[in-house]
């Protein structure tokens, strides 16, 4: 199920934007939820309360914020959300590019190209959706991609996800380099769901992703952002072997 956003302040544009692509959608077989909105700090305030977007659509000339400006936030929020500029003017294209837009589609071609964009964009997703955990609760819907998780600790009946600020881009130079997540879970139950091999138990409080280890100090595990984590004295010898394979195999 797909998470889209579209926000444009013509109303009878976004109108059309919205048919368009939930026509696009459904040729491709494709579940999504359309959320609209007339104002980009509307948008931006629903995804600083907690939701998540997989694909946003902007208009780039709004009277409360620029589309510029408002993809430079979400990204700081959401930095591997799928961005497609819809727009009338031209003169923005560079600067797009510069922001890693997935699209940039002028309004008199929004027909033609729109649906070649997300039909992109939907293969895209469906790669980065099978390489993520998701989290779906009754306050928040999110996909986390797995490479993105630096470990999972227990906190009494909670798993807390601790994870990067994702793909670092230059309009979140002064991002935060670590957020958590905490969902009602065992660590058990999350690490069946996991469906990686990237993730080990090293003691039953803590699970790492390997591709974040940078090594082993006696019996602690040392992340690459300088975290270290005990390491059961049971588990310690597979833990050294499987973190050996997978540097030979993987790095």
């Amino acid at each position: 199920m797909l998470q889209i956003a579209i926000c444009d302040d013509e109303t009878l544009l976004l109108n059309e934007i919205k048919n368009t692509t939930e026509n696009c959608l459904s040729k491709q077989q494709v579940f999504s939820i359309l959320s609209t909105y007339t104002d980009g700090e509307t948008l931006l305030y629903d995804i600083q309360d907690g939701r998540y977007f997989d694909l946003l659509l902007l208009d780039i000339e709004m009277p409360d914020i620029s589309g510029m400006e408002l993809a430079r936030r979400i990204y700081a929020l959401l930095p591997d959300a799928l961005i497609i500029f819809v727009t009338a003017h031209y003169k923005y294209a560079v600067d797009a590019y510069e922001l890693q837009i997935f699209r940039y589609i002028p309004k008199n071609q929004l027909k033609e190209r729109l649906p070649h964009a997300l039909k992109d964009a939907v293969l895209l997703l469906e790669i980065q959706n099978m390489d993520s955990y998701i989290i779906d609760s009754q306050n928040r819907l999110e996909r986390i991609p797995l490479k993105e998780i630096l470990y999972i600790e227990k906190d009494g009946k909670n798993a807390i996800f601790h994870i990067t600020s994702g793909t670092k881009r230059s309009v979140e130079e002064n991002a935060p380099t670590q957020k958590t997540r905490r969902i009602r879970k065992s660590l058990t139950e999350v690490f069946g769901e996991l469906h990686s091999e990237e993730f080990y138990f090293i003691e039953r409080g803590y699970i790492v992703n390997l591709r974040h280890v940078s090594g082993i100090s006696r019996t602690d595990c040392i992340l690459t952002d300088a975290t270290q984590l005990p390491i059961s004295q049971s588990r310690l010898a597979e833990f050294k072997k499987k973190l050996n394979r997978y540097w030979k195999d993987k790095v």
